[in-house]
């Protein structure tokens, strides 16, 4: 009769281990949902906080309204040499951490050609004008290319060679150049915004100048 009332009396008390296990689990399980979406949220935003642009200024007096007017994801703007940039304007930049650089004023005949360098880009016209700017700051002057800045690389090659009957390459890495221009010799060259950096694109667009220009 004793051992009866003992299994009766085991019983609850294995039943509600039962219970605490699963308790137990549930909670854990909680957790680490609730952690992975907060890195989740945490990795998104610093991603998108990493995505940042370039503009070119065409304003003779750059004032504290320019820089106001910029987009929140700019770091970097390019002013002519003459431009005149007020106190107010130089303090925004400087809280907003944007780098001022002065595009060369080259002499006339020094410019890039633009028939020979072609930089495009539909979305953002103001960074394919920065990289311009950049190149004839570096004194690249003469060269060869059409370049295609783009966020959505693969759609602008199928574009270029089903629509334009273009020869057209994606690029992705400074690598690629080297790379593609050995295997064939393309005549529009897509560059993957998403990947590349503004200083690695303009390193690019420096290196694809030197590659030997193929009209169609």
């Amino acid at each position: 009769m004793k051992m009866e009332q003992d299994r009766h009396t085991q019983q609850p008390n294995a039943n509600e281990s039962v219970n605490i296990a699963e308790i137990v689990r549930q909670v854990l399980a909680r957790l680490n949902s609730t952690a992975e979406t907060r890195y989740s949220t945490q990795t998104a935003t610093s991603t998108s906080q990493n995505q940042t642009t370039s503009a070119a200024l065409t304003e003779k007096i750059i004032t504290s309204r320019t820089i106001q007017e910029l987009s929140k994801k700019t770091s970097q703007i390019f002013v002519s040499p003459t431009a005149i940039i007020t106190p107010s304007a130089r303090d925004d930049a400087r809280s907003r951490n944007i780098e001022i650089q002065r595009a060369v004023q080259l002499p006339e005949g020094q410019q890039p050609d633009q028939q020979k360098i072609e930089i495009i880009d539909h979305a953002q016209p103001e960074r394919a004008q920065a990289v311009k700017q950049q190149l004839a700051f570096r004194g690249i002057t003469h060269g060869t290319g059409r370049i295609v800045l783009t966020e959505t690389p693969a759609k602008e090659v199928h574009f270029q060679c089903a629509r334009n009957n273009e020869v057209a390459v994606m690029i992705g890495s400074f690598n690629d150049i080297q790379r593609f221009s050995d295997e064939i010799t393309p005549t529009v060259w897509v560059l993957d915004m998403q990947r590349l950096t503004f200083s690695a694109v303009v390193n690019a667009v420096a290196q694809i100048s030197k590659t030997r220009r193929v009209d169609r």
